[in-house]
């Protein structure tokens, strides 16, 4: 155990755990970079590129963070330079609670780590069956009902049969804005 000083709070015993950043959007690489530079531990969690991605395509640069626009971070005993990591080139904020910096244990990073590694972790997605009543919420197509037809490899897309002006026609929209009907 360490006794930290933080302006505006006080001493502070502290050990050493994981803390929580709060980065510009997309910035959490460059935040990791600049903190490992300056010899602290950083770790932004991202999911696996999607099966037969081809390493510099534009689908392998996608951002794929678990934690969009957080970063966690680990510092040394004695550690008392808190303003390089509060002004770092793309740190919002530092998480806090009650004026002291929040902290994560250990266990909880390494199981993300572990579970990341595995690839066991996945980005949600709703799963829908082939023929399942479906309700297209927002975009041009929004309330228009229309059925399920299939998964394509693009990841945030999928096919659904919808009938315009009397006419069945299938189209591909992102699952995120369908919603199960019934």
């Amino acid at each position: 155990m360490l006794t930290v000083a933080f302006p505006g709070v006080g001493n502070v015993r502290w050990h050493p755990m994981w803390h929580v950043l709060h980065a510009a959007p997309k910035g959490e690489p460059h935040v990791c970079t600049y903190l490992g530079l300056n010899g602290i531990e950083a770790y932004a969690p991202k999911f696996a590129a999607p099966p037969r991605t081809k390493p510099g395509s534009v689908r392998d640069r996608q951002h794929r963070s678990v934690f969009p626009g957080y970063v966690f971070f680990k510092l040394n005993d004695g550690f008392a330079d808190w303003d390089l990591i509060r002004w770092a080139p793309g740190v919002r904020r530092m998480l806090q609670v009650d004026g002291a910096p929040g902290t994560v244990d250990d266990t909880i990073v390494d199981h993300i780590r572990r579970r990341v590694t595995e690839r066991s972790l996945r980005q949600t997605r709703d799963t829908f069956r082939k023929g399942q009543p479906v309700v297209i919420e927002s975009g041009p197509l929004r309330m228009v009902d229309a059925i399920f037809d299939a998964s394509l490899d693009a990841p945030a897309r999928v096919q659904v049969l919808i009938t315009l002006l009397g006419r069945p026609l299938t189209v591909e929209v992102d699952p995120a804005i369908l919603k199960a009907s019934g």
